[in-house]
């Protein structure tokens, strides 16, 4: 029996050659059908099977599927009917690896990736071999040998990839938080929640489970972990007094940081405690955080004019990221909400809306936020289209020592290929460099 790869993406074609490498027979698959995806098919050599549907099930034992993919698909559906099983491109990857590597793996709504580079900083300071994957990161089932070889992964984990995943008994598992997102794929909140608690599923005594103190999915499960179970931002292990302690030990103070915002401190506990677990001491810890900057689009300041600061958190694509960033400002903010479209609930941005100036409301998913906050909120609401548009209404907004925050809460893909795209052209609307056309131009 073959395997289907289904969905031709970067980890599908991640994928394909792996099995290739191994002999084994494939089918690579995809629901939609192009000349790119035909020139794919014909660079690996392999049966395709394009604009697929379930037919494409015929002589299939097993499934590798993308992450993009919904489990409502009409082939996944099908596989399901048929008991044919299916694996994520991560899980696929794991099972290659098989039982000689140790494995760190952190998932959550918001910060996964954040946490993952900062591992990834404090263990080369510590001069650890290691191999970074995953989620945000490359597919791993391309990296498989530097893998096998560092004997230790770092692995960045979303919902998507979670799904299909039974057992994976990582040595360390860290939930961060777990907030309502991407319900245009998961069934539910509840069936979100559900395959982000995946993570720790497998593990023994011997392992480690890192949840939040501030995380009421995370705390609610601890009972249940069958692993050593560290609680951040409780007990020893927490930030107290504008310092932060890992096991009673401290590291070192808020204020050294070369990033801001609570819930990026909160990251670095995190970090810290599955770095300690690997082999990295207390000193090197401190001096790889220490030395960290934050990836861009999280938080990123990119211009000051007139007296007002203006922040890319492009990468805030759900409510609680954008209450997150709103509690690390002191000073007024005019805030950007909006983008395409992933109804999401606002509800809980309301609190954090205490000190905001003013919002402006863009983007497919604009209207609606726009009718919520002016029926929820009593601050000035304004909508616009375009980002180009809504940057200078939020300029026209904010006073001097004020912040223009792009926070949106929302995915970009109404306007632009992605959270990197939208804050490149944000910022480049901040500085005044914007040019009428290039987002389009960029898009293309």
């Amino acid at each position: 029996m073959s395997t289907l790869i289904y969905g031709l993406g970067e980890s599908g074609i991640s994928v394909a050659r792996a099995l290739l490498d191994r002999d084994e027979p494939i089918v690579a698959a995809d629901a939609n059908d192009s000349r790119e995806l035909r020139a794919t098919l014909a660079k690996l050599g392999v049966e395709g099977r394009l604009d697929a549907g379930p037919e494409a099930l015929e002589g299939i034992g097993r499934v590798v599927v993308s992450p993009g993919i919904r489990p409502q698909d009409a082939v996944l559906s099908a596989a399901e009917t048929k008991g044919i099983p299916v694996v994520s491109e991560v899980g696929f990857g794991l099972e290659l690896l098989g039982p000689g590597v140790r494995t760190v793996a952190v998932t959550g709504t918001n910060g996964k990736t954040t946490v993952v580079d900062m591992i990834r900083k404090i263990l080369e300071q510590a001069d650890i071999p290691h191999a970074v994957a995953g989620n945000s990161w490359r597919a791993l089932t391309g990296c498989l040998g530097e893998v096998r070889q560092t004997g230790l992964l770092i692995l960045e984990v979303s919902s998507f990839q979670l799904h299909y995943m039974d057992d994976p008994g990582f040595e360390v598992a860290a939930l961060l938080n777990a907030r309502p997102d991407h319900l245009n794929w998961h069934a539910s909140f509840e069936e979100y929640v559900v395959d982000k608690l995946r993570i720790f599923d497998g593990q023994g005594s011997k392992d480690l489970a890192l949840v939040s103190a501030a995380d009421p999915i995370g705390r609610d499960a601890v009972a249940r972990l069958s692993a050593e179970t560290l609680v951040i931002g409780e007990g020893e292990t927490a930030i107290r007094d504008g310092r932060l302690f890992l096991r009673g030990e401290e590291i070192c103070g808020e204020a050294e940081f070369g990033f801001a915002g609570k819930h990026n401190h909160e990251n670095a506990l995190f970090a810290a405690a599955a770095a300690e677990r690997v082999g990295a001491g207390l000193g090197v810890i401190r001096a790889g955080l220490l030395d960290y900057r934050l990836k861009p689009h999280r938080m990123e300041i990119v211009a000051e004019r007139d007296g007002v600061l203006y922040v890319d958190d492009s990468k805030a694509t759900n409510p609680a990221a954008v209450s997150a960033a709103l509690a690390s400002f002191e000073r007024p903010v005019v805030l950007i909400l909006g983008g395409s479209e992933k109804h999401t609930d606002f509800a809980e941005v309301l609190p954090a809306l205490d000190h905001c100036r003013a919002v402006v409301c863009h983007g497919e998913a604009g209207p609606r936020i726009f009718d919520y906050l002016r029926g929820n909120w009593d601050g000035p609401v304004t909508i616009a289209t375009e980002l180009a548009e809504t940057v200078e209404e939020a300029e026209s907004l904010a006073q001097t020592g004020d912040v223009v925050l792009l926070s949106p809460g929302c995915a970009s893909f109404d306007q632009f290929s992605g959270y990197e795209e939208r804050g490149r052209v944000f910022a480049s609307l901040a500085s005044g460099d914007f040019v009428a056309g290039r987002a389009s131009e960029s898009r293309g």
